[in-house]
């Protein structure tokens, strides 16, 4: 490789990881290739001069600092790796391990083992890292702009149109392909949690209630059937809290039909309730109703959940499994 002159200039960067500091980036080349060298001059309390170095990754074309000896940044392998076997994610605090086991810094609420967010020592939950600076929200902001992802914080979703958030490098919407896919041969669906498998594959934690294998829902562990998530704020309903209205579908949460005059729940992405065409369609060929449960078909073609009584196909109720003839009931009739 051809030599180059040796060269510096002075220009702010974060230093080695510290606050933003003047130093002098100089660049020169070696049998190995260019690399480039940061200087840091200061004094110390004593008022002596220190020098601090710091040489940016040798990856060609990557401009980040480099880490300990192998002179690589994090991205690229380099600095201290987590000590449980098998784990290769950069190690967090004192401890040598990462934050998924148990590295870094904690929330200082009693109990809480989330990791703290910024200089408050507490976690997002508990009011650690910055807020929204819309008046009223106390949402956790999403970018520099200072918004939370509800009020237009966030990098949104390239397709036209599409105002979603982005997932991944992609650039795209988990609508738009965007984000992890599952791991099943053929399917398309997005991974939830650190399984690589969607929700229809097991993907995602399961509902604690012995012999359930719904997703749970919010921090308590259950599904929506054994009482998880939000409830409806209305008094005495015990129905699932839908958006950000806290309240169910019954007593008007959740998004609304786009038809004139009609109060009822928006189906899917038409924004239409199953009575004026939203949802899904019976795959049955002719017919208009709407499908039911994982099979595609109305409940007169033989969709939605059966009675879990011998040889009763009428529909259930409930996570009971069983119709009312059987003894079955709704949640909120229990």
């Amino acid at each position: 490789m051809a030599s180059i002159p040796r060269y510096s200039l002075l220009q702010w960067r974060n230093f080695a990881g510290r606050k933003r500091a003047m130093v002098e980036v100089e660049a020169e080349s070696d049998e190995e290739g260019v690399h480039f060298e940061a200087t840091h001059r200061s004094t110390n309390r004593a008022g002596r001069a220190l020098k601090q170095i710091a040489r940016i990754c040798i990856e060609r074309g990557c401009d980040k600092w480099g880490q300990g000896a192998s002179h690589k940044c994090i991205a690229h392998g380099g600095g201290r790796r987590c000590k449980e076997p098998g784990c290769k994610k950069q190690s967090a605090g004192a401890g040598g391990k990462c934050t998924a086991h148990g590295g870094g810094r904690r929330c200082d609420n009693y109990g809480c083992e989330k990791l703290s967010v910024g200089a408050s020592g507490k976690c997002i939950a508990h009011g650690g890292g910055r807020r929204c600076d819309e008046p009223g929200c106390k949402k956790v902001r999403s970018d520099a702009g200072g918004k939370c992802t509800a009020h237009g914080g966030g990098e949104r979703c390239k397709e036209p149109g599409c105002e979603k958030l982005r997932q991944g490098a992609s650039g795209r919407c988990k609508a738009h392909g965007g984000g992890r896919r599952c791991n099943e041969p053929g399917c398309t669906k997005s991974t939830w949690g650190a399984g690589g498998k969607c929700a229809a594959h097991g993907g995602g934690r399961r509902c604690d209630e012995p012999g359930c294998e719904k997703r749970t829902q919010g921090v308590g562990g259950k599904c929506f059937a054994h009482g998880g998530g939000r409830r409806c704020d209305e008094l005495g309903c015990k129905k699932s809290g839908q958006g950000s209205s806290g309240k169910c579908s019954a007593h008007g949460g959740g998004r609304r039909c786009d038809e004139l005059g009609c109060k009822k729940s928006g189906q899917g992405s038409s924004g239409k309730c199953s009575a004026h065409g939203g949802g899904r369609r019976c795959d049955e060929l002719g017919c208009k109703k709407s499908g039911l449960g994982a099979s595609g078909k109305c409940g007169a073609h033989g969709g939605g959940r059966r009675c879990d009584a011998e040889a009763c196909d009428k529909w259930r109720l409930g996570a009971s499994g069983k119709c009312r003839a059987h003894g079955g009931r709704r949640r909120y009739e229990l």
